[in-house]
């Protein structure tokens, strides 16, 4: 069979999506961070930062209410969506994607976003990046739903917004590329980073079209450390995996505070707003996201009782925010923390003797890389973010060392990052390998089939008969007179009224049927795997939630296995080369104790189409293509489920050595 040439169209629609998503997110994200500036404006008046038209225009009752107010209005908003919490910002995003739950609605992203403007305009101590990120992921959820994508591609389109969002949040495509990538995805393969790449930098090119083009922290002069200045930076990054460590338990036990509160969300907000006003009092550069603080720590000379004082009330704020319920992200205020952090080491290294030209300015951004590494267990984009964000190779050496040892630092003391804490407070197990992935981001829905062969409760047995004759499968399912789901009928049910005609005579529907196993449509396929221990049940009935059930459609054993084989090995071709081993091409390797082997179709296989074929036969075995001879050589056929396999064909499976030597058994000629 003749190759095609060319780039796949569904590859190229892939790339296309992406760009609309990075297009759409630049756009929408910089309108955003502009509104932003306008509530700004109309809350304290005209000015760069909130720090400074606080001191400049506000009084003290303004100071300590506006705040307040900005977050009574946006809680306000979030009673508009009657106490329910869909996904918002880049945590709640992250477990969506892992594990592809939850849904995102355009009425409540927008309500979302709206509350998230009010925190944010009103000097809440959160960061822009979060509901950025959630406007672009909202944007790549209406394409996939638009397109109908399936789970896989609707993932990778969501890990195209959030990088949309974070570029156009901090002007940095790699870095926003890269967080994805180690912390949404996972997944560096080609396939997957190339539409990601292609989002971000997109949303960058429009964001400095309308904000500008230069790094934000372009300007500050840093210093080259020598060698023992560079060692101390390791030293920096230990400090650092403790202080992320601390700061993600601030904001776990704040969030448990509030929640034993249980106020309303207006007075919840209003609360935290007016925490974050007390402090704003005698310590105005907490206020807001902090982004122009980190400017003032490194290029202004503040002392280091300002630093130590910032360093402490910011993780105040921050918490009070964030366990109030403010909408928003943390990576933002990391940021300020980190570089608190870092401003407060390079002062004690001048204590010790230290005199090296910019030396606070430098370890005001090592400190940034090391404590976003340590909250996030992300080294490599904290990395690169720090690169993008200032523009000076010189900080190579101690931004990597500072973060690579806060990300062990902090792992050696808790296994979770933020983001991972995040899915398990959801009471969400945390996949472990590619079929434990593979069976807990695979739903009911994604194998669901919908041709499912009913009849009423009231049915004389030859209707029945007449169904299970022409049906290609050995269940029917009974219904009663309201369309409620009644119970099955299997094949072997009907077999001992066949022979007895005075029975089948009396004999109705009702009578023949036995109870269905149930599914529904959200649970995983590893809720769903352990109800095919029966050998006896070939399929489970999806219904819907409560009584009485009604019939959704249908969930084949042999559909959860295929499904399953695909999505393993996808991911496999996604993380390993396969390479051949034979001349036939018979052998492959593959990890995880799994081959890919070729063999020919079993005698008793002839005829049959892949979805008929025997349960037990396939028993950890998935059968991925058949190959056949055409007048231009070998034909690779996908093995579809309704491919209907021919003698003198070969088929590639998928399976455990065991499974795969047995199979090989049964397709043996038998003078062998």
């Amino acid at each position: 069979m003749q190759k095609p040439k060319g780039i796949p169209l569904r590859a190229f629609a892939i790339f296309l999506l992406a760009a609309i998503i990075g297009l759409s997110g630049g756009l929408l994200g910089s309108w955003f961070l502009l509104g932003l500036g306008w509530i700004q404006q109309l809350l304290v008046g005209p000015g760069d930062t909130l720090s400074v038209a606080v001191t400049t225009n506000l009084k003290w009752w303004q100071t300590l209410f506006v705040p307040a107010a900005g977050g009574f209005v946006g809680g306000l908003a979030l009673l508009l969506l009657r106490g329910k919490r869909p996904p918002f910002g880049v945590a709640d995003l992250v477990c969506l994607v892992q594990l592809r739950k939850g849904a995102i609605r355009l009425r409540e992203c927008l309500v979302q976003i709206v509350s998230s403007a009010c925190t944010i305009g009103s000097g809440g101590s959160i960061g822009r990046e979060g509901a950025n990120s959630q406007i672009a992921a909202t944007v790549a959820t209406l394409i996939a739903r638009v397109t109908r994508l399936g789970s896989r591609q609707r993932s990778v389109l969501i890990g195209c917004g959030i990088a949309a969002g974070m570029a156009t949040s901090y002007n940095a495509p790699i870095a926003a590329a890269i967080f994805v990538m180690e912390i949404v995805l996972g997944n560096f393969a080609m396939d997957v980073f190339a539409p990601i790449v292609v989002a971000s930098v997109l949303a960058t090119i429009v964001r400095k079209q309308i904000l500008g083009v230069e790094a934000i922290y372009h300007g500050e002069q840093v210093a080259e450390l020598p060698w023992e200045l560079v060692l101390a930076a390791m030293v920096l990054g230990v400090l650092c995996g403790f202080g992320g460590v601390l700061f993600r338990y601030g904001l776990l036990s704040s969030k448990k505070a509030f929640q034993k509160l249980a106020l309303p969300p207006p007075f919840a907000l209003a609360l935290g707003g007016l925490m974050v006003g007390g402090i704003g009092m005698f310590m105005p550069q907490t206020w807001g996201n902090g982004m122009e603080v980190i400017k003032i720590m490194a290029h202004g000379s503040p002392s280091a009782s300002l630093i130590l004082t910032l360093f402490f009330w910011k993780q105040v704020a921050t918490v009070a925010t964030v366990g109030s319920g403010g909408l928003g992200g943390i990576f933002t205020p990391n940021l300020v923390i980190g570089a608190a952090f870092g401003g407060l080491f390079g002062y004690g290294l001048s204590n010790l003797g230290s005199a090296l030209p910019h030396e606070q300015t430098t370890f005001v951004f090592v400190g940034m890389a090391g404590l976003t590494a340590a909250t996030m267990h992300s080294p490599v984009t904290a990395v690169v973010l720090v690169f993008e964000l200032t523009g000076h190779y010189e900080l190579v050496l101690p931004v990597m060392l500072c973060s690579i040892v806060a990300s062990i630092t902090a792992t050696l003391i808790d296994e979770d990052s933020y983001y991972t804490a995040a899915i398990k407070a959801k009471g969400e197990a945390l996949p472990s390998g590619l079929e434990d992935l593979a069976i807990r981001t695979t739903f009911v829905r994604d194998v669901l089939r919908k041709d499912c062969v009913t009849v009423s409760d009231t049915a004389s047995f030859d209707v029945v008969m007449e169904l299970l004759t022409h049906h290609r499968d050995d269940t029917i399912y009974v219904q009663d007179a309201g369309g409620a789901l009644v119970g099955r009928i299997e094949l072997q049910d009907v077999k001992n009224f066949i022979n007895d005609p005075t029975l089948s005579s009396v004999v109705i529907a009702a009578d023949l049927t036995r109870p269905v196993v149930p599914a529904h449509p959200e649970d995983s396929i590893a809720a769903v795997m352990e109800r095919f221990d029966d050998p006896e049940l070939s399929e489970v009935a999806v219904v819907t939630p409560g009584l009485p059930h009604r019939l959704l459609g249908r969930v084949r054993h042999q559909d959860v296995l295929a499904t399953l084989g695909s999505e393993v090995l996808g991911q496999q071709r996604r993380n390993s080369r396969l390479a051949m081993t034979g001349r036939d091409g018979k052998e492959f390797s593959l990890p995880l104790g799994h081959s890919l082997t070729s063999v020919p179709v079993p005698d008793s296989w002839h005829g049959l189409s892949i979805d008929a074929l025997p349960a037990g036969a396939l028993e950890g075995i998935v059968v991925v293509l058949a190959i056949r001879d055409g007048s231009n050589g070998p034909e690779r056929i996908a093995a579809t489920q309704d491919l209907v396999l021919q003698a003198g064909w070969q088929i590639a499976v998928l399976g455990t050595k065991d499974a795969i030597d047995r199979l090989q058994r049964d397709s043996a000629p038998a003078d062998e």
